[in-house]
């Protein structure tokens, strides 16, 4: 069944990208609530939903988070174990059935907003697929960058567009 487009939205940034990522609302709040324990550690969540192929576009639906049990940190590294990745798997399937684990977010005050050679990595790692993403959100400005992968790399998105969804 082909999935139609949202039609209320909001675009921030410039979505010119042939890959367009679209964050449910409910999941855009969310990550800010995570933003608001970020004021000392390093928090992190895995991002679910879908990626949907029509002709020459990638469209990326991101409509559930899973917040990360632990996320390691020495100096700039990032680290996620292998139980965090497992539980999060677990808990993918519970709440969101065939829904794929997309990507990642992390959030800290002061995080940089530049992909490092650590989080090239540990992104490789756990999500070589091509169009997985990767969110950045420093917590205190509320400054954020996503990044998508594509040709073996972590590249910046120019932008992306938040849905919202009618209450059943």
């Amino acid at each position: 069944m082909k999935r139609e487009l949202p039609k209320n939205v909001r675009q921030i940034g410039n979505v010119s990208d042939s890959s367009k990522i679209y964050v449910e609302d409910y999941v855009d709040t969310y990550l800010n609530q995570l933003c608001e324990k970020a004021n000392q550690a390093l928090v992190g969540a895995f991002l679910i939903g879908e990626i949907v192929q029509e002709g020459e576009e990638d469209y990326i639906y991101v409509y559930g988070a899973i917040q990360m049990k632990e996320v390691g940190q020495k100096g700039r590294d990032v680290s996620i174990s292998d139980s965090t990745w497992k539980e999060a798997c677990e808990t993918s399937k519970k709440y969101f059935g065939n829904a794929e684990i997309l990507g990642w977010f992390l959030s800290s005050t002061g995080l940089c907003l530049e992909i490092n050679h650590n989080l090239a990595k540990v992104h490789q790692k756990l999500f070589s697929r091509e169009k997985s993403i990767l969110i950045l959100k420093e917590a205190r400005e509320k400054e954020e960058k996503y990044f998508i992968h594509k040709l073996r790399n972590l590249m910046e998105s120019g932008g992306h567009y938040i849905y919202y969804e009618k209450n059943n």
